[in-house]
């Protein structure tokens, strides 16, 4: 949601200028949260990634949960307005924030990022669980069939 839709539905709602603003900005917050949550569950997933493709099929239950996880909280985001552009620049910031994040500090983002990405999955129709499940299930896939390539 940009802000001039955000200023046009709070219009519709007859709320103040100064109040769809607001709103606004608390999108943006959580924009940004959930971009860190996307952050925190692929780097969590990157090494069970690599296991999978090195043959290792112990992981991909774990590794589908996270992915499902992520694309939750993707499709929330998505709902709410975020778009690609946007979207990739919020990533890239917090990616690079997370790198500089203690171990413990990024370790406990990373489970309340799955509990909130399993939240979601919960909380959405399901049509919707079914199209996130079936995209995490084609990314993991995906990442098996590279490893068999090698």
């Amino acid at each position: 949601m940009t802000l001039r839709s955000a200023m046009q539905a709070a219009a519709l709602l007859g709320m103040s200028a100064t109040a769809s603003i607001a709103l606004g900005a608390d999108l943006a917050s959580v924009h940004e949260h959930r971009a860190a949550c996307v952050a925190a569950l692929t780097t969590k997933a990157e090494p069970l990634a690599a296991q999978l493709k090195g043959g290792d099929r112990s992981v991909e239950a774990e590794l589908l949960g996270l992915t499902e996880k992520g694309f939750a909280i993707i499709g929330a985001a998505y709902k709410d307005g975020l778009r690609k552009p946007e979207a990739d620049q919020l990533l890239e910031a917090a990616k690079k924030a997370q790198k500089s994040m203690p171990a413990a500090d990024l370790s406990r983002l990373q489970s309340s990022c799955q509990l909130e990405g399993a939240k979601v999955l919960t909380d959405v129709s399901g049509l919707e669980r079914y199209l996130v499940t079936s995209a995490a299930e084609r990314r993991v896939a995906r990442i098996l069939d590279k490893g068999r390539k090698r």
